[in-house]
């Protein structure tokens, strides 16, 4: 059997990293891209039972996962603002190698090349992409004209198990598990002029703030049940 105490500490663990989590959901509801992030307890296999019963969720490891559902689309008018309808993602050239965006903010650098807001290369088929003219157009299979000439092809990619795919900062992820390779998307066409909105639920985001609040309170409160009983026991024992 797991000591009452350990089990509330580690409850008191994952409430404060829910809570952190939902804060950062909450200030990226607004950023183009993002992806919401949610935790999950992992059960200790083999363990967490007693006389039949599952024992709490605390006695489980704290993980997390990204819901990498389709946020609503805004159109901006910007030849340079795109964004999925469908699967996949864009594929660009980080510090880390390989990254993968919903963000489609994109922007060109002093070479006229096709880069994110921080400057990362965004890649077509090809490689990089340079956009030398100024009537861009964009079809739906990603496939770039610039003043009628064909200048190359976005890059699209998707992946079986997402699960493999962590956060890097900037609505970037990169893929953890060489087994999960690239793949076409099944589905999916580029919207030029748009931008895929974040996909936070603010109120459902504020719901569970509330609920992790409560909770929190609820542990306090159990904590100083739990000392009080100790000085008087200890307060008894001393007579």
């Amino acid at each position: 059997m797991i000591n009452a105490n350990v089990g509330a500490v580690i409850g008191k663990r994952y409430l404060e990293i829910k809570m952190d989590t939902i804060a950062n959901n909450l200030s990226n509801a607004n950023t183009a891209g993002y992806k919401n992030i949610r935790l999950y307890l992992n059960p200790i296999p083999g363990g967490g039972q007693e006389r039949g019963r599952a024992t709490l969720p605390e006695l489980g490891a704290i993980d997390s996962y990204v819901d990498f559902s389709v946020g609503p689309m805004v159109e901006t008018g910007n030849p340079l603002d795109l964004a999925i309808d469908g699967e996949g993602f864009f594929v660009v050239m980080s510090r880390e190698g390989r990254a993968y965006t919903r963000a489609g903010q994109f922007t060109l650098n002093a070479q006229r090349m096709l880069v994110t807001p921080d400057g990362l290369p965004v890649l077509g088929e090809q490689g990089e992409i340079f956009i030398q003219g100024s009537d861009v157009k964009i079809e739906r299979d990603g496939s770039i004209f610039v003043d009628g000439n064909p200048v190359g092809k976005l890059r699209l990619a998707d992946f079986q198990d997402k699960r493999s795919l962590k956060p890097i900062g900037k609505g970037l992820y990169v893929n953890t598990d060489p087994r999960n390779v690239e793949s076409l998307p099944k589905r999916a066409e580029v919207r030029q002029g748009y931008i895929e909105t974040s996909n936070v639920n603010v109120i459902r985001e504020l719901t569970e703030m509330i609920i992790v609040l409560r909770a929190f309170e609820m542990y306090t409160r159990v904590e100083q049940m739990q000392s009080e009983s100790k000085a008087k026991l200890f307060e008894t024992l001393r007579f």
